[in-house]
């Protein structure tokens, strides 16, 4: 009897089979940094993010002046630049473990810095504290009441995924595939001699 020999399985499927086996610790695993890095930039932004005052006044009003006000939106600008970082951060290190895996490595992307941006915005809300309400109601004239630390435009959670995304599509133009030869220019033969 002799047997029929099979065809050895492509190496590409291989490799591919091997890179979703590691996947099962390396996906909870990159998910569970991203929520870390998270909270490591929620902290950032909490102690970082400048907080306007309202002034008390003799009637008991409060006002604001106008740099106050513009000042609002200072800590949603502190918060998109820290978003912004950690989404490159999150697309450059998910295309580095992931890249094998085809477009997953897009979605894994885009999953762990929306993990990550949702995580800074949470969590730099429950160390900024609210009560912003009752500090003013017994603040005396002349106080100075600082607002609570928020999330003015919803939509800087939006840069953490979308400045994710762009390494990895650049990555994948403009990285070299594995076992692909060199694109060394090679010299054609046949060419004449002076």
């Amino acid at each position: 009897m002799s047997e029929i020999p099979f065809a050895a399985e492509p190496r590409w499927f291989v490799r591919w089979r091997r890179t979703l086996a590691d996947a099962r610790w390396s996906i909870p695993a990159f998910l569970v940094g991203c929520a870390l890095a998270g909270l490591v930039m929620g902290a950032i932004w909490f102690l970082g993010a400048h907080r306007p005052g309202y002034t008390v006044l003799e009637d008991l009003g409060a006002t604001m002046d106008e740099r106050g006000l513009a000042s609002l939106f200072a800590a949603d600008a502190f918060f998109t630049l820290l978003v912004g970082i950690l989404g490159l951060a999150a697309g450059i290190v998910s295309w580095l473990l992931f890249r094998n895996t085809g477009w997953w490595v897009c979605l894994l992307a885009v999953l762990g810095s929306t993990i990550g941006a949702v995580v800074v915005w949470q969590f730099g809300l429950v160390l900024g504290g609210s009560g912003f309400s009752e500090r003013l109601a017994g603040a005396g004239p002349g106080d100075v009441v600082p607002v609570d630390l928020a999330l003015q435009a919803y939509a800087a959670i939006l840069v953490a995924p979308f400045l994710a995304i762009t390494p990895v599509m650049l990555f994948s133009a403009f990285w070299p595939e594995e076992g692909a030869p060199p694109t060394d220019i090679v010299a054609t033969e046949g060419v004449a001699a002076d």
